[in-house]
């Protein structure tokens, strides 16, 4: 009886993090979705982020990046109290807070990580040159 409850306390325990898993995975999706957009309207979108919030960016009529406002799925957004992004690299290079991560209309990006984190873990957004991204807190496989 014991081993039973203590299973099941185990299992009703929150998960501390459980916030960083789904924001990592959301982030994932969200940078493929926008470089299917991107191939899709053949115009290039990009990404960028500091601190606590990110955004995504277009292309207007002038070749001028402008911010995505208005826009359901790619909208301005902030990162739930106490997860914050520690690090943006393209290839090997760290980009600044508010750089931006561009993802081509025409095909294959640059290999790009982003990794945010809280106090209880970091994970990693990995974007590939296939377009894939995939999201894994530190020590663990890939999320689904």
């Amino acid at each position: 009886m014991g081993i039973a409850l203590g299973a099941t306390m185990v299992q009703l325990m929150p998960d501390n993090r459980a916030v960083l898993r789904q924001e990592s995975a959301r982030l994932a999706l969200l940078l493929e979705n926008a470089a299917l957009e991107a191939q899709a309207s053949g115009r290039p979108l990009a990404w960028s982020g500091e601190a606590s919030h990110y955004r995504f960016w277009k292309k207007n009529d002038y070749n001028d990046w402008v911010r995505i406002e208005d826009d359901t799925l790619f909208r301005p957004r902030e990162l739930p109290e106490g997860i914050r992004i520690s690090q943006i690299t393209v290839e090997a290079l760290t980009l600044k807070p508010g750089d931006k991560l561009s993802l081509s209309a025409h095909g294959f990006c640059l290999p790009y990580r982003i990794r945010i984190g809280n106090q209880y873990g970091n994970a990693s957004v990995i974007g590939k040159s296939t377009g894939e991204v995939n999201a894994s807190l530190d020590n663990q496989t890939t999320l689904p």
